[in-house]
């Protein structure tokens, strides 16, 4: 099954901020699901932290990344690592949509929360 990005829909979490599920049990997913995020100019995600890791990584345009007490400034093809328990929180300082992808585990859904 494909799923293109640009065309699949987006679900709202919090103004400004949009998900996208891309690969998920739904498409037969059982280990990793693969998620993509738009976050509008002047808006974050919001800080949370979570009991699995994340792999992120920057499709297009710049931001900061707020991992604990780091500040990682963050543009188109750059990639990070969100280690479990981390407090975190991504925020678009940019004049454009900053789009990234993120892989979770498939325990995501079951930890979730």
């Amino acid at each position: 099954m494909k799923i293109n990005l640009y065309t699949a829909e987006r679900e709202k979490i919090s103004e400004g901020v949009f998900r996208i599920w891309l690969v998920d049990e739904k498409v037969g997913s059982r280990n990793f699901f693969i998620r993509a995020f738009e976050i509008e100019p002047g808006f974050s995600t919001e800080k949370d932290s979570h009991n699995y890791e994340h792999g992120i990584f920057i499709l297009e345009g710049k931001g900061v990344a707020y991992i604990e007490r780091d500040e990682i400034l963050i543009s188109k093809y750059d990639s990070f690592f969100i280690p479990p328990n981390f407090e975190h929180m991504i925020k678009n300082n940019g004049s454009e949509i900053l789009r990234f992808i993120c892989v979770v585990p498939s325990s995501y859904r079951e930890v979730r929360k």
